[in-house]
């Protein structure tokens, strides 16, 4: 009896296989793609909506309201555990009564 031939079993590792080639190769394929498609659809989109997009989206993403301050800041400052919804929208129409009997 010759035993069992070892060279026909598969590798148990894909590390420098063929498989693990062709699976590095589409990975970096994926990421090349949506990278460009992700440039390239914003890109279009910053030109056609020109300076009045990155205006909007400026004033959507980067300033800050009043309302929305006081609520971080409710949340921010408070000592206890983290309020619930209801809790902060009563406190802010109670100080905008306060703010409006002033």
């Amino acid at each position: 009896m010759g035993g069992v031939d070892t060279s026909k079993w598969k590798p148990r590792r894909a590390q420098g296989t063929v498989i693990n080639n062709t699976r590095n190769k589409f990975a970096w394929a994926v990421l090349a793609i949506g990278t460009a498609s992700f440039a390239v659809y914003y890109s279009i989109i910053s030109y056609i909506g020109g300076s009045d997009l990155k205006q909007r989206m400026r004033k959507d993403f980067l300033e800050q309201t009043e309302e929305e301050i006081d609520r971080r800041n409710l949340m921010r400052f408070s000592l206890l555990a983290p309020r619930k919804g209801d809790t902060i929208r009563k406190l802010l129409e109670d100080q905008e009564t306060n703010r409006t009997e002033k």
